[in-house]
């Protein structure tokens, strides 16, 4: 569990070194390339229409951070990006991303309806309170319109990088889908992810934590040529979640949609 006994501010954002580290690492870090991998292949079938001629899709990025997912985003429609710091957002200006404000994902700072997409990648565990979180994301959707998730799953790989980042939990799929449900989302697809790499990070986050390393970041943790097999691995998987699921892995995809009025 999370440190509780730690001041709020401490547990809710990264310390400002991993941004820096996350700026120069995040295009080709095997975490970063296989999480997109993964997720953008469920955004283009979700935003297929849109791309076929029924105009420029609007798209919200929760928790954008330096701004590669933005990037990536900008294939399917004009994206926007919000964190609650304003230190990553000096980052994702760089990248040449305008569309970005310092706001909180419990009190968005748009209108009711406006999005065709709202992505939350590695975002949910940071927030204290999830259901309020995800209820301002069902507030903003347009009805039938899809929110798609990534959150670590297992208590049981709690390691020194969810001290380092900040979070609160991770979830199991049941307990993710129920909070998702409670908001007011309709469930559409949800599954584990990163099946394939599960018991090398357990084992390697149980020795950091034997060893004391509370505060490490694993983003530097990674060589060249183990950095691409890693990423294969990870985004070997991108084809198969798109209609199976897998039944435990190091995170959860989730797919979700406001219900239509």
């Amino acid at each position: 569990m999370a440190d509780t006994n730690r001041p709020l501010e401490e547990r809710t954002a990264m310390r400002p070194l991993d941004y820096r580290v996350m700026f120069e690492v995040e295009d080709e870090h095997w975490w970063f390339v296989g999480r997109r991998k993964i997720v953008f292949t469920q955004i283009a079938r979700l935003l297929r229409a849109r791309r076929s001629g029924a105009g420029r899709a609007e798209i919200l990025d929760i928790g954008c951070g330096t701004g590669a997912t933005l990037d990536a985003l900008q294939n399917f429609g004009r994206a926007q990006g919000i964190d609650l710091s304003f230190l990553p957002l000096t980052f994702s200006r760089q990248r040449g991303h305008q569309r970005v404000i310092c706001a909180s994902a419990t009190a968005l700072p748009f209108a009711d309806q406006a999005f065709d997409l709202v992505t939350a990648l590695d975002v949910i565990e940071h927030i204290d309170d999830d259901l309020g979180g995800l209820r301002e994301i069902c507030r903003v959707l347009k009805p039938g319109a899809p929110a798609v998730f990534f959150v670590p799953a297992f208590m049981a790989l709690w390691g020194p990088s969810d001290v380092q980042l900040g979070h609160f939990r991770r979830y199991r799929r049941e307990n993710f889908q129920a909070v998702i449900e409670e908001a007011g989302l309709r469930v559409e697809k949800i599954s584990y992810a990163n099946t394939s790499l599960f018991l090398p990070i357990w084992i390697g986050r149980r020795i950091m934590t034997m060893l004391g390393h509370t505060e490490a970041t694993e983003l530097r943790m990674n060589h060249p040529w183990l950095n691409r097999l890693l990423a294969t691995l990870f985004a070997a998987e991108s084809g198969w979640l798109l209609d199976h699921r897998l039944p435990f892995g190091v995170s959860i995809l989730c797919v979700a949609r406001r219900p239509p009025e």
